[in-house]
């Protein structure tokens, strides 16, 4: 009997949601590649360039388990600074490698093996490896089968780190709406009961019993106002590396709120770099310029604002489907403005056609 709509639906909904997971697309990777005398590994980048292994699969002994691997140690390290796959088919005669993990691969039994990065976009996300217990070399075809699982695996990983950030700004943006509720309403009910109080303890100035135990009431309020402003500048700030992405994702929303036009906020870099306050507030002011632009000139239907980072560039790009430039277009006096505030960061601004339809607007910033 065929399965129910209802349940291939579910199941649907459930592979949609492993994908993703970062944990469960590495979980995926090593299961291809594990084997009956193989141990396998997957590798993820962390603080000042070292590694840590986030998955093992085929240990014996636990040691690899959270192994941290500094920059360049170990095939492992080789591999994420190289970009590119390394192996080694007797691993404890290898001069190419620093052999700082002997202990841990003489105790599992391994006897060689072979590194492959995650790369996506020139990045490196990682790296998987695997490592047998038995002799023998790699050929062509295993290192092939290896690299096709790891690129695989870093388009997996990447739409999971991107799926995480969305989640992470959608997070920050309601704590933010939340913060704007409680100090439209508990914040004015608080002064509303302060002034209140006060009047009160005038009036009550003939009864000191009366007029003490305003003053107690008076100061518990002020008490509760000091407890609500901390908690809302807590719930009111983002973490530096989510403070561009929350604040672009409130203009596009304001934007869409103003035009009707809808404006989507696309973050193609599942790593955002953290720019200083000042930075992005030039970069802020620049994009809430182009809307504006789009706003009065484009007739456009649809916007999208896009976040990437490249190397040491953070580009912002504006799309819109609208009319597009006019031949004889020429910098207005807010393009120019923001390309001399972006100049002044080392940065720069173009506006030029799209072939498509429409107009591109992107900024460029070092960060």
């Amino acid at each position: 009997m065929p399965d129910h709509p209802l349940l291939q639906l579910g199941e649907q909904y459930a592979e949609l949601l492993a994908a993703l997971d970062r944990g469960e697309a590495l979980r995926r990777a090593l299961a291809l590649l594990a084997g009956d005398s193989e141990v396998v590994w997957a590798a993820r980048p962390g603080a000042e360039g070292a590694l840590s292994l986030e998955q093992v699969v085929g240990d014996r002994t636990g040691m690899l388990r959270a192994l941290r691997v500094p920059p360049g140690t170990g095939l492992t390290g080789k591999a994420h600074r190289s970009g590119r796959a390394e192996w080694v088919d007797d691993y404890f005669a290898s001069a190419e490698i620093t052999h700082t993990f002997d202990q841990q691969i003489a105790a599992e039994g391994m006897r060689r093996v072979l590194a492959v990065p995650l790369l996506r976009d020139g990045q490196s996300l990682g790296v998987l490896a695997v490592g047998p217990r038995r002799d023998g070399t790699f050929g062509d075809r295993e290192i092939e089968r290896v690299s096709a699982v790891a690129a695989q695996a870093a388009l997996a990983v990447s739409i999971a780190d991107r799926a995480r950030l969305t989640r992470e700004i959608a997070v920050h943006e309601e704590r933010r709406r939340l913060a704007a509720d409680l100090h439209d309403s508990v914040g004015a009910l608080l002064f509303a009961i302060g002034s209140g109080m006060a009047d009160l303890a005038d009036a009550a100035s003939a009864d000191p019993g009366l007029r003490a135990r305003l003053d107690r009431l008076q100061r518990q309020a002020a008490d509760a106002t000091t407890a609500l402003r901390e908690s809302l500048r807590t719930l009111h700030s983002s973490p530096a590396a989510l403070a561009l992405g929350v604040a672009l994702r409130a203009d596009c929303a304001a934007f869409a709120d103003r035009t009707g036009v809808p404006a989507e906020l696309v973050v193609l870099d599942e790593d955002p770099p953290e720019l200083p306050p000042s930075r992005s507030e030039v970069l802020l002011t620049a994009v809430r310029e182009a809307l504006l632009n789009v706003e009065k000139h484009a007739r456009a239907s649809a916007v999208t604002v896009s976040v990437r980072r490249s190397g040491p560039l953070l580009t912002v790009a504006l799309h819109d489907d609208g009319i597009g430039l006019a031949p004889d277009h020429q910098p207005g006096l807010g393009l120019t403005k923001t390309a001399e505030a972006l100049g002044r960061l080392g940065g720069s601004v173009r506006v030029v056609p799209d072939p498509d339809g429409g107009t591109i607007w992107r900024a460029q910033l070092p960060c």
